[in-house]
């Protein structure tokens, strides 16, 4: 289907697990290289398969650190289209923030920071491909040992002229408001219909303090620019990119590896990345284990 399928089959997977309830999504490992990867399975109508190879034509042109790699795609016999994508085995913000919960803990602002500053990155590179990507949600924001990296899905892809401002409030402005607050900001009881009326009708949520809980003044800041309600204000990713709460929380030593063990509870030596050719581990940081009895934990 496109340049880079040919590798791929049926035949050269072995499957792992399966990382989906409907069971359309698995872990796999490629019998030829070892590789683990993403297999993911649609459906499709004959007249969807043009939109699908345009799609995957871009899908194969981007490569970005904090952009998921596609590695190709193949129909298999069934006439299943399989997308073949990273594995990431930090799981997804969506996982991530379930599992924050369980543990009753909050998300400092290092990693707050940090896992903002990798989703501009992306979607700043999207940007000089003109490109949008329309569903930026905890779902596809997917965590390896030393980076955030948020899935492009095919039949999402806009490839024409744009603002990339919605990827901003959602990727960067709700879903961060949503980890670090540990609920979805706007009403869960509303039908969709009310759902989209409240958001359009209503001020944009922003990030306030909590008992035993105090943010910064600059992360206050950050998320309020990043849930402008007029688009034409709202900052684009570069220009965020430059925001002192950014900028400060990278200058920080948060380790990534360190805080996806310490929320999977994982042995030390489970922290390696898929990606060949990720980026450095961050410096060392040294997590302190105390905590004041009346603070909820950091994870």
């Amino acid at each position: 289907m496109t340049t880079c399928t040919a590798a791929w089959s049926d035949d050269v997977l072995e499957e792992i697990s399966c990382l989906s309830e409907g069971g359309a999504v698995h872990k796999a490992k490629s019998k030829h290289t070892g590789t683990i990867v993403v297999r993911k399975t649609i459906t499709t109508q004959e007249g969807q398969m043009k939109q699908l190879l345009r799609e995957f034509s871009i899908l194969s042109s981007i490569e970005h650190v904090n952009i998921i790699l596609f590695h190709g795609a193949y129909m298999s016999s069934s006439h299943e289209v399989n997308i073949i994508l990273e594995f990431c085995e930090g799981r997804s913000l969506e996982a991530i923030g379930m599992r924050i919960k369980e543990l009753n803990a909050v998300v400092g602002e290092g990693i707050a920071g940090r896992l903002a500053e990798g989703v501009l990155q992306g979607l700043a590179y999207l940007n000089t491909k003109k490109i949008i990507h329309r569903d930026v949600k905890p779902s596809n924001i997917l965590l390896s040992s030393v980076e955030a990296a948020f899935y492009m899905a095919p039949e999402r892809i806009v490839g024409q002229k744009y603002s990339n401002r919605a990827d901003v409030w959602l990727a960067t402005g709700i879903c961060l408001l949503e980890l670090v607050q540990n609920r979805y900001p706007f009403p869960s009881d509303l039908p969709p219909i009310e759902l989209l009326m409240h958001i359009t009708a209503s001020d944009p949520p922003q990030l306030e303090d909590e008992p035993g809980r105090q943010w910064s003044d600059d992360m206050k800041d950050f998320i309020k620019q990043m849930l402008t309600f007029d688009a034409p204000r709202r900052p684009k990713p570069n220009d965020m990119l430059a925001h002192p709460w950014v900028v400060d929380t990278m200058k920080q030593q948060d380790q990534m590896a360190r805080w996806i063990r310490k929320v999977w509870d994982w042995p030390r030596d489970n922290s390696s990345s898929s990606r060949a050719d990720a980026p450095p581990s961050l410096d060392a940081h040294t997590e302190s284990s105390q905590m004041s009895s009346d603070s909820p934990p950091q994870a």
